[in-house]
């Protein structure tokens, strides 16, 4: 890179039908203003609560059967006078369309979330890949105790378990009946210990309450004691995973706030003077040689906590397209209307040479106040920017060390006079 090469500074204007490098690609998850916090599906038939958290009406009116409180914030709510049809996020989940799971396959359908379910099961692409290997079929943990069920794999298994609870317990407990009942038959009366055993495992309801039930008098009974005090367990379990799960989306949405701000307050508080790191650099840089459009922008940082807000532009220069284009765009903020306009000052551009600083590039030009790119904006970002049309040459930032470990750093220093 020829550090000698003149350049002048001039004012630019960024490209009409720009595209931004950090598109997101839209996934068939719900949105959290479309999550229901219970079942962490889309809401279906949403209902909103006097402290206006959203839930599946279904879902709710299970969780209010059990506790009587939000289980968001446990506030205390009624079915009666608490909670009401939220017709507007209905209508909004209505609008919404998803591609089909099998859209892969060739489906080109596209469904509203709450109708993918009946979709899928008529798809006509919803069809079991054929292989020339025998199927292997899976028995169920529990087919010693009676259960014939067989799976295709562990995890259709897995879910098998995981649902069929109860139906399993029952043949555990007709096997455990059937092999205990010769003794029950003969002995008609309770030893001591049993009684201490019914006694012990009397199910609680599920306010946490002993019930006032007689006392149990045989195997069977004793057996129900335990199947009903596990349901107990396992709603409890199953509600604290749900009051967890929601504390962790909390936490993680709060770190993502506070690391927000703290981002923000660097970029307020440093005086004109932002180290850009730009990350992936190959990726973008490849992105931008496909489409000479697409152009990478900087944060808007401050002059000074209440001053002028810039940002950095790099992209292929349009005209020579073996050089990049370097240009500041003057941004709007709230503090527009007490500053003085035209803005007036130095802005200097240092291109880091992370292998051999001596031969970073350093270039420093003062704003023309005759000039659009300096009056005072009136979108978010002023469309006329000032800089150097052919900044570097491309083949010298990615051969010369200005490019190490993917990342390029340009710092930039841009004061009032």
């Amino acid at each position: 890179m020829d550090r000698n090469r003149a350049k002048d500074a001039s004012e630019g204007i960024a490209p009409m039908g720009i595209t931004a490098l950090n598109e997101t690609v839209l996934s068939n998850q719900p949105e959290s203003r479309y999550e229901c916090p219970v079942c962490l599906n889309w809401l279906r038939d949403p209902v909103i609560t006097t402290c206006g958290h959203k839930f599946c009406k279904s879902c709710i009116t299970s969780w209010l059967q059990n506790s009587g409180h939000c289980p968001i914030d446990n506030i205390n709510l009624s079915m009666k006078v608490d909670i009401f049809p939220d017709n507007y996020t209905k209508r909004e989940i209505q609008e919404q369309r998803m591609n089909c799971p099998f859209s892969a396959k060739g489906c080109t359908v596209k469904v509203t979330p709450l109708d993918l379910d009946a979709h899928i099961a008529v798809c006509e692409y919803n069809q079991p890949e054929t292989s020339s290997q025998p199927e292997i079929h899976i028995p169920c943990s529990f087919k010693p105790a009676g259960c014939k069920e067989t799976f295709d794999s562990q995890d259709e298994m897995n879910q098998h378990l995981n649902n069929d609870t109860q139906s399993h317990m029952n043949l555990l407990m007709n096997a455990y009946s059937e092999m205990k009942i010769n003794n029950d038959m003969s002995n008609a009366n309770m030893d001591t210990k049993e009684q201490e055993a019914m006694a012990l495992w009397d199910a609680p309801d599920k306010d946490g309450n002993q019930t006032s039930s007689p006392p149990l008098n045989n195997t069977s009974a004793l057996i129900r004691a335990l199947y009903e005090r596990v349901v107990v367990l396992e709603q409890r379990n199953r509600e604290q995973d749900i009051v967890i799960a929601n504390i962790s989306k909390q936490l993680s949405a709060f770190a993502v706030a506070k690391m927000k701000q703290n981002n923000e307050m660097l970029l307020r508080y440093c005086m004109g003077n932002y180290v850009w790191r730009i990350d992936n650099f190959k990726t973008r840089l490849d992105a931008m040689l496909k489409d000479h459009y697409k152009m990478l922008y900087s944060p808007g940082f401050y002059t000074s906590p209440n001053g002028y807000r810039f940002c950095v532009r790099l992209n292929i220069s349009p005209q020579n397209t073996h050089f990049f284009a370097l240009h500041v765009h003057l941004m709007k903020t709230e503090n527009d209307d007490c500053l003085e306009w035209p803005f007036n000052g130095r802005i200097s551009f240092v291109l880091v040479n992370q292998v051999y600083p001596e031969l970073s590039q350093r270039d420093t030009m003062m704003s023309n106040t005759n000039l659009k790119a300096f009056s005072k904006p009136a979108t978010e970002i002023c469309v006329r920017g000032f800089g150097y049309t052919e900044y570097a040459v491309l083949g010298d930032v990615i051969r010369n060390g200005f490019v190490k470990d993917d990342v390029l750093i340009i710092r930039v220093n841009i004061k009032c006079v």
